[in-house]
């Protein structure tokens, strides 16, 4: 991470605007303390990964690193259909 004092910012702006579409970090102080970042955009997918991403840059919150596991095949249920049980039992209570 690049550190810059508010004035040197000021006075090379388009140089710190480059290193941040490079990729860089510019944390931003004020007298010797911290006071901004400049970052790049995420270049995200959706609007609900960007928050995602928001989040987990807060530490708010852990991305997942795993892809889910593939759908679970149906089990065979011996008998009938489980809606035909259950109509059935319904037409017995009447």
């Amino acid at each position: 991470m690049v550190t810059v004092g508010a004035r040197e910012l000021k006075t090379r702006l388009g140089t710190y605007l480059r290193r941040v579409r490079e990729g860089s970090v510019i944390l931003v102080t004020e007298r010797g303390r911290p006071v901004a970042e400049l970052r790049p955009l995420p270049t995200a997918a959706s609007d609900e990964e960007a928050k995602l991403l928001e989040l987990a840059a807060r530490g708010l919150v852990t991305l997942g690193t795993a892809r889910l596991a593939p759908s679970i095949e149906p089990v065979p249920v011996r008998g009938g259909s489980v809606a035909n049980t259950i109509v059935e039992e319904r037409n017995d209570r009447c």
